[in-house]
């Protein structure tokens, strides 16, 4: 009699069944890593952009707006743009994250904000915030409380 060398279709099914369980279990972890991840990389992106439209009110010595692209909604992306309304720098939409904010941030030809701003960066997944602070002097910081 020949012994056949393998596995037979119930042990794949139930190791299947077994890989399935451990999936199902890990998943809500991961999403709620990967909603912070993506609140990190926002709130990284809206420091970048108020730092270059800083530096392009120093350079232009003028005055230049960071606003959000449509209305007061910042998850709508947002532009910078100086006095005369050329646009200088977009950002795109940034769905699933919540931002909220001033209606905009005007950087004086001095580098210097016009008033001091916080954006809170969260996300429906995780309890992960991160606040990204605008101070008087201009300078914008990322911190993960205090919004």
């Amino acid at each position: 009699m020949r012994h056949a060398n393998g596995f037979t279709l119930i042990e794949a099914m139930i190791v299947v069944v077994i890989a399935a369980i451990l999936a199902a279990l890990a998943a809500p972890s991961f999403r709620s890593t990967i909603a912070a991840q993506r609140i990190t990389s926002v709130s990284g992106t809206l420091q970048s952009s108020l730092n270059l439209t800083r530096a392009e009110a120093l350079k232009s010595n003028a005055n230049v707006t960071l606003a959000p692209n449509s209305g007061t909604a910042w998850n709508t992306g947002w532009k910078s743009y100086g006095a005369d309304n050329v646009v200088i720098s977009t950002s795109s939409a940034t769905p699933l994250v919540t931002i909220t904010g001033p209606a905009s941030v005007v950087y004086q030809r001095s580098g210097r904000a016009s008033a001091p701003a916080t954006f809170k960066v969260s996300a429906a997944d995780t309890t992960t915030i991160r606040c990204v602070t605008v101070s008087t002097s201009g300078s914008a910081m990322v911190t993960s409380s205090g919004c």
